[in-house]
Order: C-alpha cells, then structure tokens, then sequence
C-alpha cells in the first residue's frame, strides 16, 4: 500500500543474597587450630562451596561486561548481552544468559522484548514478576524520554507526523493490536491519551459511544485515534473503514473534532493516515 506523500496539517479549534554455611567451631578457636584452612568451612555442606564458586564466577562475568559497558557502551555488545546486561541490575547470584536468549527467541528481536505484555514475559523460563516489572520500567523510561524530546512537555499534534512520534514508540513493536484515543484541546494540545481496548488484530472492540463519553468527560475538543497492525501491514480493513465512519459522525454530532485515524505498522514500516489519504473530511 502506498501512502500519500503531502502532510496535512491538524487545525486546531476556531480561535486558538545466599550465606554459606560454616563449621560450629569459633573463629578463634579456627584460627588457633593447628593445620587450620579456610576450605574447612565448607567440609560439612559441599553445595555451599559448590554455590560459592559459581557466585565467584558469574561475578567476575558481570564484572567483564561492565567494564566492557563503561568503556564503549553497547557498541561491541551482541543482543543477548545487552538483555543479560539488563538483567543482572534484577537477578542477583545467576548467569542470566539463558533467560537472556530465550528472550529473544520467544520475541525475536530487543523491541519485541520490550514490547511483550507482563504476563508472555513471565512464560520465559527464569523470568519472573520482578523481571518483567523491570523491563518495562526500561521501556517506560525511554518512550516517556522520546516523547519529550521530541514534542516537548505539552505536545501539541499538528499533523500525522506528529502522532508517529508522539505514539510510535510505544505502539509499533506491540504483539497484540491496542486502539489509542488522543484527547485535544481547543490548540490540539494534549490533554490525555488513553487506550481503549487491545486484543487480537481485527478483534479489538471499539465503540464510539464511549469514546465520546470521555471526550466530553475530559472538556475535550478534538480527538486523533490510532491502533497498530502486529502483522506490520498499513492498509486499513474493512472494519477500520467502518469504525472511522461511526467515530466521525459520532464526533460531528457533539460538535468535537475527529482530526485523524492512524494505522501504525511495525517499526520502521511506516502508517497509514486516513486523512492524509483523503478518507476523513
């Protein structure tokens, strides 16, 4: 599908760790005791002594991999190290390599990881509620720092461009298809952005009714609507045809303006704008 190459621009509104385990004996009394040697202390639990090497050992890797970090960053990393990297600040005392590659065999690539729900997360093996907490912490910080690089603190949407970058972070590597509302104001500043449903692609329910409601709820006078296509394919379908239709006459009737409807591909694959494409009048 080919997307129309002018940019048109929004108007806005009219007027504006484990302990190993030691002998009983006193240090003092150990210390005191002929032929007396610190392997001793792991005589009566071979396992502590066994877990104290493998702590040594995957110390002394993440010890590499942050020196390694320090002196270029993540320029000479592969994609698993710069998951394993992550995750070491979160699972003490293990090689986190494994869940590293699994990872990125489960989701295919790091912005997959990073866009996977909470739950698929935690079907990884070694990835439990505090991981998956923490990837998305990672992710949050970064979309929340894109997005006020690139439209400052009160973003104002004048075009589709702008919504790409205000939204495509955050929706062009997601697994399942979300529909997002953006609430304007009379400027086309943002009020809010909210998701009103996610699901699977071609199933995420959306209904009007309720979008207006919160327009209304929220003093909005103008409304941009975006979802993503996992499959990474632009071209509308039927029902995103028709869900624009009821949207926009939902909107003429109380008078909010309906600026847009965006389809966003996967990263990198570009999007569909209804109203760049002559769709929305």
């Amino acid at each position: 599908m080919s997307v129309s190459e002018k940019k048109t621009e929004y108007r806005p509104a009219h007027g504006v760790s484990e302990k190993l385990v030691s002998t009983d004996v006193p240090v003092q009394s150990q210390q005191s005791s002929p032929g007396f040697s610190p392997v001793s202390r792991f005589i009566r639990d071979p396992r502590a002594a066994e877990k104290a090497v493998k702590k040594a050992a995957h110390e002394g890797h993440r010890l590499r991999l942050r020196e390694r970090y320090d002196k270029s960053g993540f320029e000479a990393f592969a994609d698993h190290e710069v998951l394993e990297f992550a995750l070491t600040y979160i699972i003490p005392y293990s090689d986190v390599k494994p869940q590293a590659k699994a990872l990125l065999k489960r989701f295919g690539d790091i912005p997959g990881v990073f866009a996977a729900r909470r739950e698929n997360l935690m079907e990884v093996p070694g990835i439990g509620p505090a991981a998956a907490r923490f990837l998305h912490v990672l992710r949050e910080i970064a979309q929340i720092a894109l997005k006020k690089m690139t439209l400052g603190k009160n973003p104002v949407l004048k075009s589709a461009a702008d919504l790409v970058a205000y939204l495509g972070a955050e929706m062009s590597n997601l697994q399942e298809e979300q529909f997002r509302v953006v609430f304007l104001d009379h400027s086309n500043t943002v009020i809010k952005d909210e998701t009103l449903s996610h699901g699977i692609e071609e199933q995420t329910a959306v209904y009007p009714r309720k979008v207006m409601k919160r327009a209304l709820a929220l003093h909005a006078t103008g409304i941009i609507v975006a979802h993503n296509h996992p499959t990474g394919l632009t071209k509308p379908s039927k029902a995103d045809i028709e869900i624009t239709r009821a949207l926009a006459a939902a909107s003429a009737t109380l008078d909010i303006r309906f600026l847009d409807h965006l389809i966003l591909g996967r990263e990198g694959k570009g999007y569909f704008s209804f109203r760049e494409n002559d769709l929305l009048s």
